[in-house]
């Protein structure tokens, strides 16, 4: 028991994983694994001079799901550590992104822990992965085909997620609870063959162990370091030579078809990758990637939506991989004079004033509009697709989809396009353009300013 702990420690000095004063957020299942992982960091904090908390992700996939959650609520009171809970419906996600079951509770738990780690504050996240999910890992990518990064099996580091466990065994960590008497949740649909993974784990592993090698999972882990070497060494070129062709910059990354046509998916797939993760906290997939890289091939407007919250759209010489706004509101919201109203990364506010001397409208930032024959219940909605207004300074009706294209909005922008509503008509395009049936004349005794200033932040996703 005491070597294994011993292994971990020199895993952590040996790859620089952790650094005193480190503020470190644990992905927390229940499982053995995590419980491991949380009693180990528990039991070495005053040596590691570090701070911690936990995440826990209710799937609610199991019957057993909401005793996992009381389970892991109870373990961290124990402890004396925080614990974050948050509850997905990840068949739902599975669902809507047409993806395995699988692959969106993976999205849904690194989405989760990356925002947590934002919003506290904290500097990196542990998760409990050991050497028999790198095992599973390497044989899955090779069966489905896989290159030189899907053989260096799970990365030791990812940007802010490290994985200092990856140097134990399962049976390893298992005898360790069972030394230390400490209890830990089973997951049942471990145990069935259904998923792919899991296939891989309870027949073809045990096959192996019993006709070639019984250490396979260490014999694998010692090739996907060695591999791993290779590919960092090989990726840091890549990055280093093209990294400034593609933008990386104002909440979204952009890479450019002609890069792609020049320099093949390889490549690409590399500088996706370091991006991704470096910007979104997010570990891009084998699946992702091939996703991705299609897009390439097709029309301007085509779009696809990651797990993980990552959005990815063709423009027209370009690929733009950006996090959607969760928190824009997509229903209706009622605005009165004088009422701040918070939306994403905005502040709406309507000032009624009947003196418009001097005032001038702020090409975007603010409008100012009549308040005659106007009533004072103003809508923030989304635009709709049979939406249509009479943009300023013209004289017929025009669609907002059209208004738009027109004036070059980026396809991923006008999805979240916000619209200012009185009376059922479109008063104001937030950021572009106001109604002319609004405008200002000679005769206007009354007025509305509209105003739309940014929130500004430490940290926006």
């Amino acid at each position: 028991m005491k070597t294994s702990e011993q292994k971990v420690l020199k895993f952590i000095d040996e790859k620089k994983m952790i650094s005193p004063g480190d503020k470190i957020l644990v992905a927390f299942s229940g499982g053995p694994d995590s419980v491991f992982a949380l009693n180990f960091l528990k039991k070495y904090q005053r040596r590691l001079k570090i701070e911690l908390a936990a995440a826990h992700i209710n799937h609610n996939l199991r019957k057993n799901a909401l005793k996992d959650e009381q389970f892991c609520k109870k373990f961290c009171r124990e402890m004396e550590i925080d614990l974050f809970v948050h509850s997905a419906d990840v068949k739902e996600v599975s669902k809507k992104l047409k993806i395995s079951i699988e692959e969106a509770a993976r999205g849904v738990r690194y989405d989760f822990v990356n925002k947590k780690m934002l919003e506290i504050k904290f500097d990196k996240i542990v998760t409990a992965h050991n050497k028999n999910d790198n095992l599973e890992t390497v044989l899955l990518n090779l069966f489905k085909g896989t290159g030189i990064r899907g053989l260096s099996g799970i990365p030791v580091v990812r940007g802010k997620i490290i994985r200092p466990f990856l140097v134990l065994s399962k049976d390893e960590i298992l005898n360790c609870l069972k030394h230390q008497n400490i209890n830990y949740r089973i997951d049942e649909s471990n145990l069935s063959d259904d998923y792919q993974r899991n296939f891989i784990r309870n027949r073809l592993v045990s096959e192996i162990k019993e006709s070639i090698n019984p250490n396979i999972d260490e014999a694998v882990f010692r090739t996907s370091q060695n591999v791993s070497g290779y590919k960092d060494f090989l990726s840091e070129k890549i990055v280093k030579k093209y990294r400034k062709k593609i933008a990386v910059e104002s909440g979204q990354i952009s890479v450019p078809v002609e890069l792609y046509k020049k320099s093949g998916v390889f490549i690409i797939s590399e500088l996706l990758i370091e991006s991704v993760s470096e910007k979104f906290g997010i570990e891009l997939s084998f699946e992702n990637l091939k996703q991705i890289n299609s897009l390439f091939e097709k029309q301007k407007g085509k779009n696809l939506e990651l797990a993980g919250g990552i959005n990815v759209i063709r423009e027209s010489d370009k690929i733009v991989l950006y996090r959607k706004n969760t928190n824009t509101n997509s229903e209706e919201i009622i605005i009165h004079p004088g009422q701040i109203i918070k939306t994403g990364n905005f502040e709406i506010y309507i000032e009624q004033t009947e003196n418009a001397d001097n005032i001038k409208a702020g090409k975007g930032s603010y409008e100012i509009i009549s308040a005659d024959n106007i009533t004072n219940i103003f809508i923030l909605r989304s635009w709709k697709k049979n939406d249509k207004f009479i943009p300023l300074g013209m004289k017929n009706l025009k669609k907002v989809s059209d208004f738009l294209t027109d004036i070059k909005v980026p396809s991923k922008d006008r999805k979240e396009q916000l619209v200012l509503v009185n009376d059922d008509k479109l008063v104001w395009i937030l950021g572009y353009r106001i109604d002319d049936r609004f405008k200002v004349t000679d005769t206007t005794e009354k007025y509305y300013k509209l105003w739309l200033k940014p929130i500004r932040k430490e940290t926006k996703y």
